[in-house]
């Protein structure tokens, strides 16, 4: 039996019932519902369909020392017992109410959070036992009502921006020796020195998420003729380092903070893996920073998409292919050896219209790159329209 201490919270909606209940014991006595639709016409169930793959990727987060679910477990009590499920009661005892549930058994359905409680699934029973989750329960709301919740939660939550996240994931960096970072620390770190540093061409011209901070006020990009976003800048070092930033996140977090060292994570076929790896961080950097002053030296105009995201995130495809050609063969990361390799697109005109729209122009701007570079054939390009303007602009 468990005998919950429960805080009664009055709403509009109706009152539910905030209280912590384990994981394990919450595995035990709740279910999740699917949306599906059935012969007959009718329909069942509230939830999504589970996906395996995030279940693995909470699973891998929650194994971490400094995993952290705040947010509530939404669960409707009482759903099965018309099949002869024990009924989930609310008791007053000397001014304090408890959630009495007497079995065991199935009687919630989980409103919201379903992944995150399935996660613990893959999780040892010790770890089930030990973590404790905040639940709000709502009891003997009809499956319209549950379905109605559902929706609102879901549609009226708005997502955070990627870049404001990438803010505030490496807002502690100075708290923490670099040798602990994970990749995507590094990127961020190495994002925020490229728009701070005096050597660098996008000094004040990455958009940061926090403008409204008085230290970061002065480097607002609003008056630059061109800006991109951290998410953008971050994403792009992330390729050269990682091919799993997640899993070197998930896979620090399992070890104790002062235990913590980059260097216990794999390798992998990212061109600068090893050099994060060994806390190189300096030569990254140098590499990053020296392929677009040597790009803006040799490719920028002031109406090019180059220097637009899907731009940036194109030249970060292209450092990638180089580094992975040439970097152990010619160990040369000069300005002018980037100079040198990227003097053949300089008669390109990335103005032009055929590169305009945001997924397809990416495409496009990457296929330019490797068409005249070699890597890539002409024939290799399926639609005749876009061949006749990729022979136009590469000047085939």
């Amino acid at each position: 039996m468990l005998k919950l201490n429960v805080i009664e919270i009055k709403q509009p909606f109706g009152t539910f019932y905030a209280t912590k209940i384990k994981a394990s014991d919450l595995l035990k006595i709740t279910e999740s519902d699917p949306y599906r639709a059935l012969k007959s016409g009718e329909h069942t169930g509230t939830q999504r369909p589970i996906q395996n793959f995030r279940l693995k990727e909470i699973s891998e987060y929650l194994k971490g020392v400094e995993s952290a679910l705040p947010n509530s477990i939404i669960i409707a009590g009482n759903i099965n017992t018309d099949k002869g499920a024990s009924r989930w009661e609310i008791i007053k005892e000397n001014g304090v109410k408890f959630l009495v549930i007497s079995k065991e058994e199935i009687n919630g359905a989980i409103i919201d959070g379903q992944h995150r409680l399935n996660g613990f699934r893959l999780l040892s029973s010790d770890m089930q036992k030990e973590y404790e989750l905040l639940c709000s329960i709502y009891l003997d709301i009809p499956n319209p009502y549950q379905a109605y919740l559902f929706a609102t939660i879901n549609m009226n939550q708005k997502r955070v921006s990627k870049s404001l996240a990438y803010e505030l994931y490496g807002y502690n960096l100075d708290e923490e020796n670099s040798d602990r970072w994970s990749s995507e620390k590094l990127a961020v770190f190495l994002t925020r020195k490229l728009n701070f540093d005096e050597n660098s061409i996008f000094k004040s011209h990455i958009i940061i998420a926090a403008e409204n901070d008085e230290v970061l006020f002065d480097v607002s990009p609003k008056k630059q003729d061109w800006s991109i976003s951290t998410a953008s800048m971050v994403d792009g070092i992330l390729t050269l380092i990682s091919s799993k930033p997640k899993k070197d996140r998930d896979d620090l977090q399992q070890i104790p903070s002062k235990d913590r060292k980059r260097d216990i994570l794999s390798m992998d076929s990212t061109p600068l893996r090893k050099y994060y790896l060994e806390n190189n961080d300096k030569l990254i950097y140098k590499i990053v920073n020296n392929f677009f002053k040597a790009s803006f030296n040799e490719l920028y105009k002031k109406d090019s998409f180059l220097f637009k995201t899907i731009g940036i995130q194109s030249q970060f495809n292209l450092l990638k292919m180089i580094l992975t050609q040439h970097l152990e063969k010619d160990k040369n990361i000069s300005v002018d050896y980037f100079i040198e390799i990227l003097e053949i697109f300089k008669s390109i005109d990335f103005s032009d219209n055929f590169y305009t729209t945001s997924g397809v122009g990416k495409t496009r701007v990457i296929n330019s790159f490797l068409i005249k570079a070699g890597y890539k054939e002409l024939s290799a390009i399926k639609k005749e329209e876009d061949i006749e303007n990729y022979k136009r602009l590469l000047k085939l």
